[in-house]
């Protein structure tokens, strides 16, 4: 994964969507929970936009943008996570990397297999630690180093 804007928001997205997927699983404490999740991101991303010297007139269309990308992945990799479909989620992954840098190098495979490892890690955690704010994500172990 290219250390980019570009690539840290990727991994931002993808992080978010392996929070959510148990999320919106859960009862309404944690659809709340991802509501206000949801709502933290747009704040920050309008932050973000802010501090990149975006002019004030813009900053509405720029995280309007923004939040139209994060919610297409969403749904591209609900899709292929749902139906358990590795290959899916790794071209899903595969492609949006590619989107915002031609050059990177993504072992779309190795994080597909991260993203489910990690579903199923934060699935198993009491509702109580997410609420408190604590996750549980695996380690990563053999992920290529992207270029």
């Amino acid at each position: 994964m290219p250390d980019t804007l570009s690539g840290r928001f990727d991994m931002l997205v993808i992080h978010m969507f392996i929070v959510m997927q148990n999320l919106k699983l859960g009862a309404n404490e944690g659809k709340l929970l991802g509501k206000e999740i949801i709502e933290a991101f747009v704040r920050e991303m309008d932050s973000m936009v802010r501090d990149l010297g975006i002019a004030d007139a813009y900053v509405a269309q720029e995280v309007r943008k923004i939040a139209d990308l994060f919610y297409r992945q969403l749904v591209v990799y609900t899709n292929a996570a749902e139906q358990k479909n590795k290959a899916a989620l790794a071209e899903a992954i595969w492609k949006s990397f590619q989107s915002g840098d031609e050059n990177a190098n993504v072992a779309a495979d190795e994080l597909a297999d991260y993203i489910f490892h990690s579903i199923k890690n934060v699935g198993e955690m009491p509702l109580n630690m997410l609420l408190q704010g604590h996750l549980n994500f695996p380690e990563v172990y053999g992920l290529k180093q992207a270029v």
